[in-house]
């Protein structure tokens, strides 16, 4: 029997062996990364866009967007998650896959960064020294993604009455009531919440 031959084999089928379980190892401790509990996808009920996971993206996204002081309403009671899952509930496929591809890119782009966390994970003093790091950049998809998306969050946090207070607004010329859409009637039948029309 030739010996060199036969432990040429056996180490072979050796590193074959820890090379694919070492693949199953990374694979599911992958999933197991990217599947970790929702922490903030409760809070909102029913969503017909944001999966748990897209909710979590926007509730911490919004966090950073939006005044942290006294007086002004949380991400919550300005009920941006809410907003931003019916608006996306009624544009186009091609709108709603390519803001899906974004708030992606902004949870997973703090891994390339040298960050050891997602987005949606990271400290509210981290996200704010990672968007304000990655906002220096040459690169235009990741330039979008940084500025927009926050600018988003913006946009539903003062759109909604509850910020205008804190920012001395008195509210819509002559006062008159807001009369909701019938997609935003029909968005909150949907979902099972109150229409405030």
């Amino acid at each position: 029997m030739n010996t060199t031959n036969f432990f040429a084999k056996r180490r072979f089928l050796k590193l074959t062996l820890l090379g694919i379980g070492g693949a199953v190892a990374v694979a599911s401790g992958g999933f197991g990364y990217l599947t970790m509990t929702n922490r903030y996808r409760e809070r909102y009920g029913k969503l017909l866009s944001l999966d748990g996971h897209l909710a979590d993206i926007v509730h911490t996204l919004a966090e950073v967007s939006v005044p942290d002081r006294p007086g002004f309403p949380s991400v919550e009671q300005a009920e941006i998650v809410t907003r931003m899952d019916e608006e996306m509930y009624f544009v186009s496929d091609g709108i709603s896959s390519d803001l899906r591809a974004a708030f992606y890119m902004l949870e997973m782009l703090p891994l390339a960064k040298g960050y050891m966390s997602r987005f949606s994970r990271l400290s509210l003093a981290d996200r704010r020294k990672f968007l304000i790091e990655a906002s220096d950049t040459t690169d235009d998809a990741q330039r979008v993604v940084i500025f927009s998306l926050p600018a988003m969050m913006r946009w539903y946090y003062y759109g909604h009455p509850s910020s205008w207070n804190a920012i001395g607004y008195d509210g819509p010329f002559m006062n008159l009531p807001e009369k909701r859409s019938e997609q935003r009637v029909y968005y909150a039948e949907l979902v099972g919440r109150k229409s405030q029309d």
